[in-house]
């Protein structure tokens, strides 16, 4: 007897289901410890390499070669636009996992899309940064993220909004999250 896997937004849902009963089984599957490095080459280029990850009960080793990302600066803010800058990579990172919740979330409710994209743009105001006013945040004071989705009803697209904002980088980025800074010892 042949049995056919249903794909949806190009997650299959025989897989989905299937994390999500080990899950219940066993909640520490759901424990992640994600990690990155990073060195400093000159000026505002930075590089970092994303390679090995705990998740699952497990050191994962599915990936042979490190994802790598160069960081730096526009002329504009004293770097050579060796990379994105860290603030452009956060927004990044925001706009590919809410994507992914988004579409991962459907497809697990039965819900099909034909296509996804989305802007983000993120506002900083660099006296906080400079220490010029002790007013001014340091970070992002705005956030705007826009999707266009295809495929979807009126009502279904608000319910894809609805799960992109269950992405973790969205929810990290408007809840306080424990940041511990140290010395290597």
């Amino acid at each position: 007897m042949e049995t056919t896997v249903k794909i949806i937004n190009g997650f299959s849902t025989e897989a989905i289901a299937g994390t999500v009963e080990a899950i219940v089984n066993n909640p520490k599957i759901a424990d992640f410890e994600l990690r990155a490095e990073n060195k400093w080459i000159t000026g505002g280029h930075n590089r970092s390499t994303i390679q090995g990850f705990y998740g699952a009960c497990q050191e994962d080793t599915s990936r042979t070669e490190p994802f790598v990302y160069d960081n730096d600066e526009p002329p504009l803010l004293l770097g050579k636009n060796l990379g994105a800058n860290p603030a452009e990579v956060v927004l990044h990172g925001l706009l590919g996992c809410m994507t992914t919740a988004m579409v991962l979330l459907a497809a697990a409710r039965g819900i099909e899309v034909s296509g996804v994209s989305s802007r983000v743009e993120g506002d900083i105001d660099l006296q906080g940064f400079l220490g010029l006013d002790a007013e001014m945040e340091k970070g992002f004071s705005q956030v705007r993220v826009v999707f266009d989705i295809e495929g979807a009803s009126e009502e279904q697209k608000q319910e894809l909004l609805v799960l992109a904002q269950q992405s973790p980088m969205f929810n990290t980025l408007i809840q306080p999250v424990d940041v511990q800074v140290s010395l290597k010892s």
